[in-house]
């Protein structure tokens, strides 16, 4: 800066030596380091317009889900007690994203015992990740107690559960008792769906 009689003064600014300061001294003058934002899969981030003041960063959640359709069908639950059957009329779900996905489950189940014949039936449904059970995705649909007796009831589970994109689930279901008939069921009176809410990127916790 030119001062009076020619003289020239420079002048040095003083910059906070916190750590979290980001304004620098360069070379060339005062430097302000670049910030450059990334965002997870599943968040948008819309950038300022040129120019703007103040710079309004605007973060918001994409959401995903993934849901089988309507379906019709009557699958026989033939195993033995406790010995879990994947029900291949409800079609496989692949997740899209990974994260944390919020599951909600319906299965409709249907049970019947002859008449003279003693005993009970049930039926108990659970989702299978990639082949291998989902533990503490198990729900008891339905049970009777009784000769002659018979009962159907929808029954199912929503929980939370962290899943990798590209992991496969499926539905599965077993009998408890051998004296009567036990099955999976859905139509017009009542159905079975598979329905998934992906809530928040993989790391989430809960709060």
């Amino acid at each position: 800066m030119a001062g009076p009689c020619g003289r020239t003064y420079r002048i040095d600014p003083r910059l906070d030596p916190a750590p979290c300061n980001a304004l620098q001294q360069g070379p060339a003058g005062l430097l302000v380091p670049e910030t450059q934002l990334q965002a997870e899969p599943g968040i948008a981030m819309t950038a300022p317009a040129a120019d703007s003041c103040p710079a309004v960063w605007q973060i918001g959640v994409d959401a995903s889900w993934a849901q089988n359709a309507t379906l019709n069908f009557s699958h026989a639950l033939n195993g033995a007690d406790r010995v879990y059957e994947q029900i291949t009329e409800v079609p496989a779900l692949t997740i899209p994203r990974a994260g944390v996905w919020e599951v909600d489950y319906n299965a409709r189940g249907a049970v019947g015992m002859p008449a003279a014949t003693a005993g009970a039936m049930y039926v108990t449904a659970a989702l299978y990740k990639n082949g291998a059970q989902i533990v503490g995705s198990e729900a008891m649909v339905v049970g009777i107690g009784g000769a002659g007796n018979g009962s159907q009831a929808t029954g199912g589970l929503s929980f939370l559960h962290s899943f990798a994109a590209g992991d496969v689930v499926t539905l599965w279901a077993y009998r408890i008792g051998q004296a009567g008939a036990a099955s999976v069921v859905s139509n017009v009176d009542g159905r079975t769906r598979l329905s998934f809410h992906w809530l928040g990127p993989t790391g989430d916790t809960p709060a």
